[in-house]
């Protein structure tokens, strides 16, 4: 049973453990084999409300929340889970004054859960805002966070068990600080469930805060370990490996067009110059004519050859006949 809050009514207690045991045993004669009975706790708690969560042992479709007797918040759950959150409102006025609630669960065969224990909740206005606990790593060690409120610095911090009261471990905070390291307990089982929870004197109260949410923590936790992959470092080195190739490929191809355009422009170069080359050579041929005198005799057999040539067939040069054309007196 957990109970919130300074003064307390003793005599209420075993009334109620009694009406719950027999209600718990008049529900299950009259109904199928129940489930275990959920846990309920307090998750949130500000001046004006209190968030309580009913955990459960299996999946549930439909959570409710009781005060006393009385069904007071229903929470339906189509494809099941394991925890539900109710909020219910903080009455003011008598500080006093007790609220006690319970809740239970059914599973998707319509079977019901036993009532969870009683949570006994307390109106008051010195409320303290849920601390947090995670896990961070300081240099090459491991250790537990507790980070409570900033509008109460310097208070008492504590590390607990999920499952005990007693807490491992206790540490104060600085005056101007709302956060305390606890160096990971030594585990004899290879998961931990860690909560903390801190205290803070107002005037002459000390007021405590509710435990956080439970934190596992696995045995032999080591960032070091050898047979671990530095995550990091690996995708650093590829993506350097990556970069290097795609620079090397980029390298290779402006090399290529470069040699490319170098060499077609030598062939341009080479081909204008044969051109030139061509065009400035001197095709003239010299037919210059040579006077020759002739002798009488030279002179009798020109006229001879001359007027054997007129006997001769005439040949007409625009004739594509090979037949020589004779002429007719």
């Amino acid at each position: 049973m957990q109970v919130v809050g300074g003064r307390k009514s003793f005599w209420i207690y075993p009334l109620l453990l009694s009406f719950q045991h027999f209600w718990g045993r008049l529900s299950a004669s009259t109904s199928p084999p129940s489930l275990p009975a959920p846990k309920l706790d307090i998750h949130l708690r500000t001046e004006e409300s209190v968030v309580l969560v009913c955990r459960a042992f299996h999946r549930g479709v439909l959570f409710m929340l009781y005060r006393y007797r009385d069904m007071v918040d229903s929470r339906e759950v189509q494809s099941g889970a394991e925890e539900v959150q109710f909020t219910v409102r903080v009455q003011g006025g008598d500080s006093g004054r007790l609220e006690l609630f319970c809740c239970l669960y059914k599973d998707q065969a319509g079977r019901y859960s036993a009532f969870s224990p009683y949570l006994q909740l307390e109106s008051q206005t010195d409320f303290l805002p849920l601390p947090t606990l995670v896990l961070q790593q300081q240099t090459d060690v491991w250790r537990l966070l507790c980070r409570g409120s900033s509008a109460y610095p310097g208070g008492l911090f504590s590390l607990h068990l999920a499952d005990q009261e007693l807490p491992v471990a206790v540490q104060r905070a600085n005056l101007i600080h709302h956060q305390v390291t606890f160096p990971v307990p030594v585990q004899d089982t290879p998961l931990a469930l860690y909560q903390c929870q801190y205290s803070v004197l107002l005037g002459n109260k000390w007021s405590n805060s509710e435990r956080s949410l439970p934190l596992a923590v696995s045995r032999g936790l080591s960032p070091s370990s050898s047979s671990g992959v530095d995550w990091p470092l690996v995708l650093g080195s590829f993506s350097a490996v990556v970069l290097f190739l795609c620079s090397l490929a980029l390298v290779v191809v402006v090399a290529h067009r470069k040699v490319k355009a170098a060499a077609e422009e030598k062939k341009k170069r080479e081909e204008a110059q044969f051109w030139t080359q061509v065009h400035s050579k001197d095709h003239v041929v010299d037919l210059t004519l040579r006077r020759r005198s002739l002798t009488s005799q030279e002179w009798a057999s020109a006229d001879r050859t001359t007027e054997g040539s007129s006997r001769s067939p005439l040949w007409n040069s625009m004739s594509t006949f090979t037949s020589p054309i004779h002429q007719i007196h």
